[in-house]
């Protein structure tokens, strides 16, 4: 049986979408910022208090994931102007990169505390409280962010997820649609829709898999969990084609090869067809040991003694008492 590798989405959500050409942005920013430091410490160098050069270089520092140094000079710019909230907004934003969720909620309360319907400071305080499951205190937040700005995404989508944890499929559903009716290009809530109605067998998720494929044509996820829609419900042609896609703009992706493979192997019973596929699985992911059982059970199927011997074999060192593998060394053993 097809072992479904589960994606994991990571998500932030006070971005419009988490996409990889998003996350390319980024890194090339990171470049950008050591030869931009350079730049922006000379002008500290004559002016050390000026609290819009403290904030450029924490942003600098913060795209290089250096989040102390950013720390210090938030901190530092704050001292310049205390009520500017812009300053603790970013110190918080720090934080949370860094991990320090109990120094982000101290600082958040401090805006809030000069704005209490600061829109940002509230859905942040959402963010982190859904981060630790404190799901009354999600719910507190996000509403009071909807109270101010009727039409927030991001506080839509926070509701969503947050019913969705708490298996209210209904509400969740709501809630996702009103985020999309607010920002049709979020990434994420596409996915999670398509999530939902796969996990129903219902068509609907193939529009919202191939609108979070639209907004991120790169998106391993979408294209991915797509091609399982179609492979879990019998349209194979769909889902070889989705997979076969998914390897032109992902070819360093196993699990398109693999589910492919299976799909040649366990559904058309081609194992002649499978066996390069599984192949190019292996060849990607060192370890597959699923891969290379399937492997061995095509070559024990076409006859090939040794090579399913071989397969069989490496899956079971790769995984130690993997029964699959076990009970393949004992049948060829018969």
């Amino acid at each position: 049986m097809n072992k479904i590798y589960l994606i994991l989405i990571v998500f932030s959500l006070f971005t419009v979408s988490c996409t990889e050409q998003e996350n390319k942005r980024k890194n090339t920013e990171k470049k950008q910022a050591t030869s931009s430091l350079s730049e922006i410490q000379k002008k500290l160098d004559i002016d050390p208090t000026n609290a819009e050069y403290l904030i450029k270089r924490a942003e600098l520092y913060m795209q290089s994931n250096q989040y102390n140094e950013a720390i210090l000079d938030i901190q530092s710019a704050i001292k310049q102007e205390p009520e500017n909230t812009d300053y603790y907004l970013k110190l918080a934003d720090c934080y949370l990169n860094a991990g320090q969720l109990k120094n982000a909620m101290g600082v958040l309360k401090k805006v809030l505390s000069i704005e209490p319907k600061n829109t940002e400071a509230l859905l942040k305080m959402g963010e982190i409280n859904l981060m630790v499951r404190k799901y009354k205190e999600v719910f507190t937040y996000a509403n009071a962010a909807l109270e101010g700005d009727p039409y927030n995404a991001t506080a839509y989508f926070m509701r969503a997820y947050t019913y969705k944890e708490l298996k209210d499929t209904a509400r969740a559903i709501e809630n996702f649609m009103e985020c999309l009716k607010n920002d049709p290009k979020n990434y994420n809530a596409n996915i999670e829709l398509g999530l939902i109605y796969s996990s129903k067998k219902d068509p609907l998720s193939i529009d919202f898999f191939k609108n979070a494929i639209a907004i991120d044509s790169i998106s391993e996820i979408a294209y991915y969990n797509l091609g399982m829609f179609y492979q879990n419900n019998d349209y194979l042609n769909e889902a070889l084609d989705t997979y076969r896609a998914l390897i032109k703009v992902k070819p360093n992706f196993p699990y398109s090869y693999y589910n492919i493979g299976y799909i040649y192997m366990q559904l058309l019973k081609a194992e002649s067809e499978a066996v390069p596929y599984f192949t190019k699985a292996i060849n990607v992911k060192s370890d597959y040991y699923e891969a290379y059982f399937n492997r061995g059970l095509c070559y024990e199927i076409l006859g090939d003694v040794q090579r399913a011997r071989e397969d069989y074999q490496t899956a079971l060192n790769l995984h130690h008492n993997y029964e699959k593998a076990i009970e393949g060394l004992n049948r060829l053993d018969q």
